[in-house]
């Protein structure tokens, strides 16, 4: 009976819960087929178009700061760009994506590009009005603008209208989803580091960079800010490369890749985003045979999220630092519109999680952001565009099949990792066979709790929370701060060896998760009964 009340509450939640809560809002998008495509050849060649902002002397001034310093590298690296300089031929990166085709590569001169041109035009451009299905699709469940979302043939037809730089590789002659034109392109900035080279988007613009159907696309080395979503887009696409990138200060995301396969991020840095620094959503079906995304070498801090991704499946996520968020990482199975639900067959091991307990919720901040439009704020201003519960390390919610092994998590006041069942209604489906079709069949193994790298206790809030929900998930050869022991509620945990839980346990744990879901930042910055947007104690002090 009490599963039943829980049940109801958390549709009640689900209804309530608003479009500004909905995550990342896209068009009805396919995946690709991962056999057609392959993670792209970072050493690979092709003809280059070099892009200046300032040309003769502030250019060569620009290569010289970039590079200075003693050392051979520095000087040859110097050297070369200030002969290539006499090559530049465009000012703006879109005017040489324009004149690029595929296997070409766009080579951008240290400087920071504001891409005029793609300025002038108005965000939604009329010539694409919003009553035409042909430019905009019914979301069906309220997200996106006046529950709508753009088409592909928006983003072809009136291009820039919500991108700052946008490839967008196939026509509109086929209905194949796959890439015709400018594929395997590369975006590089040619600085010593990411943020020699920087991309500022006008805090209208939708994406500072879109790669759409863009298979085999390479961005690396540069930096984007300021974009009103995403500084990073990658959707649809099969084959990507992002690697030494910075994005920050951008209204929801710094890096998001979207229905893409075949795909790395490698050394990518992501800071003040109002969602997730990093957001693998609707990832590859692999269903644990493959994982068709790599993160590596990730670090992600002062964002509401350093990492999530609805549906953020067949993902490897390793050798990476969260720290500082209001929450490290959370996959989800319950915001609509997402392919790939339920969440499943994802891995995070031998990555650096602590200390997110920062609280952008904070009662004045969120009164702030609700009548300050993104345009006006100061791009340093952190304004939370999702709930989340300050002070975990990993939580998640309606996931399936992960594996959780060998990371080191302190120092996060609420807990180290908390897992939740999520009912298939939340997500659309109403099928009462599959309403426990998730929270199944996770393992957690061999971390390291409330230790830092030191050997300094740096206790969680508590180690596991579970909410005793699902078949199958299990513990085991995890340590903690106190004796070797980890903390947890349940304080006795399934281990692996037994075959893990063995199905639900009706309890009140996920209720009192519910009030959480009807958090607006305008109408319900607080909801009554909801503990997430408080910062929990020093677990020391308590």
């Amino acid at each position: 009976m009490r599963k039943v009340v829980v049940i109801v509450c958390l549709l009640a939640a689900a209804l309530l819960a608003p479009a500004t809560a909905s995550a990342h809002p896209e068009r009805t998008t396919f995946y690709p087929d991962y056999t057609l495509g392959k993670l792209p050849d970072a050493g690979r060649g092709g003809k280059a178009l070099y892009v200046c902002n300032q040309p003769g002397k502030p250019l060569r001034k620009a290569i010289k700061r970039s590079w200075k310093g003693k050392g051979p590298k520095r000087t040859k690296e110097r050297k070369k760009l200030l002969r290539l300089a006499k090559k530049c031929r465009f000012r703006d990166i879109q005017a040489a994506v324009d004149a690029a085709q595929s296997g070409y590569r766009i080579r951008i001169f240290p400087g920071t590009y504001t891409e005029e041109p793609s300025r002038a035009i108005p965000l939604n451009e009329g010539k694409c009005p919003r009553s035409d299905p042909a430019f905009w699709e019914n979301t069906n469940d309220g997200h996106g603008e006046d529950g709508k979302v753009p088409t592909y043939r928006f983003h072809i037809e009136c291009k820039n209208s919500r991108n700052l730089i946008q490839i967008t590789g196939d026509s509109l002659t086929d209905d194949d989803r796959i890439c015709d034109h400018q594929c395997g392109m590369t975006i590089e900035g040619l600085g010593r580091l990411a943020r020699h080279v920087t991309v500022v988007g006008d805090r209208f613009k939708r994406d500072v960079i879109r790669a759409d159907r863009a298979d085999g696309i390479i961005i690396r080395n540069l930096t984007t800010e300021q974009a009103s979503f995403n500084g990073i887009d990658v959707v649809e696409t099969n084959g990507f490369l992002l690697r030494k990138l910075v994005s920050r200060y951008n209204q929801n995301y710094g890096i998001l890749t979207f229905t893409s396969d075949n795909g790395l991020y490698d050394n990518v840095e992501a800071y003040g985003n109002g969602d997730s620094g990093v957001y693998p959503g609707s990832g590859p079906e692999g269903h644990c045979a493959r994982y068709g995304i790599e993160i590596r070498n990730a670090r992600s801090y002062g964002n509401v999220l350093g990492l999530s991704g609805t549906a953020g499946n067949g993902t490897w996520t390793h050798d990476s630092h969260f720290y500082g968020n209001a929450a490290g990482l959370i996959n989800d199975s319950f915001v609509p519109g997402h392919p790939g639900m339920p969440q499943d067959c994802s891995k995070w091991t031998n990555n650096e999680i602590h200390a997110n307990n920062i609280n952008p919720f904070e009662l004045d901040n969120q009164k702030y952001c609700g009548a300050t439009p993104f345009e006006k704020r100061p791009r340093e201003r952190l304004c939370p565009q999702f709930q989340v519960p300050v002070g975990s390390g990993i939580a998640g919610y309606g996931i399936n099949a992960n594996t959780i092994e060998n990371n080191r998590i302190y120092d996060n006041w609420r807990q180290g990792i908390g897992l939740f069942w999520v009912p298939a209604t939340i997500r659309g489906e109403n099928d009462p066979a599959k309403q426990q079709d998730t929270s199944n069949g996770n393992r957690v193994l061999n971390n390291q709790f409330g230790i830092q790298p030191g050997g300094e206790v740096q206790r969680n809030g508590v180690d596991i929370y579970w909410d005793e929900q699902g078949r199958g998930n299990c513990w085991q050869g995890n340590q903690g701060a106190r004796d070797g022991g980890i903390t947890s509620d349940p304080a006795t945990l399934p281990d692996c060896s037994s075959g893990g839980s063995t199905g639900g346990v009706s309890n009140q744990k996920l209720a009192f998760q519910v009030p959480c879901a009807t958090w607006d930042p305008r109408e319900n910055p607080d909801p009554p009964g909801c503990d997430w947007f408080q910062t929990p104690p020093r677990p020391d002090e308590r």
